[in-house]
């Protein structure tokens, strides 16, 4: 076992095992194809939130309990409450413009998706950011986390 000693703030020192580290990081899984999957994700996403008919779908997206969603600095936790406030918007009809997509992997195998554009709404047009996470699950992904501006 190898042990290291590392100065941090205020002159004290921490202790690190490095092979624990060597191990906790071995478990960490970096997937390789976060960018197609944060683009593809976010197509299907949109697609599926535009169309009246399929919006109710977004619902599979989400975790019945593991979900959570800001939305304009509200926040609600669970598929639900999340389609209670998706079905309560008061638009007719909505494009979402997505002018670009970044998506960064995370060390558990999610990947984090940041997205900016312009909402389209039937009389007027606004800037909009959304974030999500997408956490593993089996071999498909749930959005854990959903924050919206």
């Amino acid at each position: 076992k190898q042990w290291y000693q590392r100065r941090v703030h205020g002159g004290s020192s921490l202790t690190i095992n490095s092979e624990f580290n060597l191990e906790l990081v071995k478990k960490m899984a970096l997937n390789p194809n976060f960018n197609q999957i944060g683009e593809m994700f976010t197509k299907q996403y949109y697609a599926m939130f535009d169309n009246a008919a399929t919006r109710g779908e977004l619902a599979k997206l989400y975790n019945t309990e593991q979900s959570f969603l800001s939305f304009e600095g509200q926040q609600m936790q669970g598929t639900a409450k999340i389609m209670e406030k998706i079905n309560s918007l008061t638009f007719q009809s909505i494009a979402h413009i997505v002018t670009s997509i970044d998506c960064h992997p995370m060390f558990d195998g999610g990947i984090l998706v940041n997205v900016m554009g312009q909402l389209r709404l039937t009389m007027t047009s606004q800037s909009f950011m959304q974030n999500f996470v997408l956490k593993p699950m089996g071999d498909s992904f749930f959005i854990q986390h959903d924050v919206f501006r």
